[in-house]
């Protein structure tokens, strides 16, 4: 109950520490809207992927009006546990967790969040929104290897990536 307590608690305040907003000052630099990359995340990542739901097992990313969203799952009650991280050349703002009890994110930063999701068939995951950025990277490991592409979906077809980790860049508009 302690370690729970006390997981919670580091999450909760390194969370705190990701809600920036665009126009703030990151590292000595400012972020202003004339100097963000234009473009679009690509149409193959928007929507919510059919697969990502409980029973899945792998992982699911997709884009939507409110931002970013990352979902990982393993079926059945057995213990996994998934980690990675989610980065940005632009900045992570409104890091928001989606989770089951004991599970954390680590490392927060204005260009990059780690997360360790202890899984028992839940899902788990975090959304985030990509300021400023022209592209995203997001790796992913199931009980420390790397989470196969065939059980990766992207956006609502379920497009699986080429590789990992997974980069997705803003096309031009």
């Amino acid at each position: 109950m302690f370690k729970r307590l006390v997981a919670g608690s580091l999450a909760s305040v390194a969370l705190a520490g990701m809600s920036i907003v665009a126009g703030a000052s990151v590292a000595g630099a400012t972020t202003t809207a004339s100097s963000c990359p234009t473009g679009s995340w690509p149409a193959y990542t928007e929507g919510r992927p059919p697969a990502a739901k409980t029973g899945m097992t792998g992982v699911a990313l997709w884009h939507d009006s409110s931002g970013w969203h990352l979902r990982e799952s393993e079926a059945g009650p057995d213990r996994a546990v998934f980690t990675g991280t989610v980065s940005t050349d632009g900045v992570l703002v409104s890091v928001r967790r989606h989770l089951e009890g004991g599970d954390v994110t680590l490392r927060p930063g204005p260009h990059s969040v780690g997360y360790r999701f202890t899984n028992y068939g839940g899902v788990d995951g975090i959304d985030f929104g990509a300021v400023c950025g022209s592209a995203i990277r997001v790796t992913a490991y199931l009980d420390g290897r790397a989470v196969p592409v065939s059980q990766i979906v992207i956006g609502a077809g379920n497009t699986h990536p080429a590789a990992q980790p997974i980069v997705i860049h803003k096309v031009a508009s």
